[in-house]
């Protein structure tokens, strides 16, 4: 952490540069595995909050520092956010489920398996967090799939 944290205090090191270090060497590790993730609103929440956390660190403008998130998003310009690349990560593996054929983990995501859930509310399925983030049910969502280019 000491190498990343001499180049954050650098100031030989130009913004962007940093923005690129943060994007190839902090966040791939943050986001290991997020593929099979089910993210709820509390995980969202800590996930932009780390994001904002690192991108304040690079422009070193402190929590108590009276800046709105906007304004330093807006300095660094980073493009897509973290949220955004775990998205595209799902969807490319679900897509890469959904183009296997007979397989267990395509017939576990669409409930294939017969038995019942547990009684009370249920539980967020990762294909729920799926549909919704894309606002797309799921029967049009295994079409845009099988077309790799949409």
């Amino acid at each position: 952490m000491t190498n990343i944290d001499s180049i954050f205090k650098s100031r030989d090191i130009t913004l962007p540069t940093k923005v690129r270090v943060v994007k190839a060497m902090v966040f791939p590790v943050v986001m290991y595995g997020c593929e099979s993730w089910t993210v709820k609103k509390a995980e969202h929440q800590r996930i932009d909050a780390f994001e904002l956390w690192c991108w304040r660190r690079l422009v070193r403008v402190p929590w108590t520092a009276r800046r709105s998130n906007q304004s330093i998003l807006k300095e660094i310009s980073p493009g897509i956010s973290l949220e955004g690349m775990m998205l595209k990560l799902k969807l490319q593996y679900f897509g890469h489920l959904m183009r296997r054929v007979d397989s267990l983990e395509k017939t576990l995501m669409l409930g294939g398996i017969g038995g019942r859930r547990r009684r009370g509310r249920q539980r967020m399925r990762w294909l729920d967090g799926i549909t919704d983030s894309m606002d797309v049910s799921l029967s049009e969502l295994r079409e845009l799939v099988m077309d790799r280019e949409a």
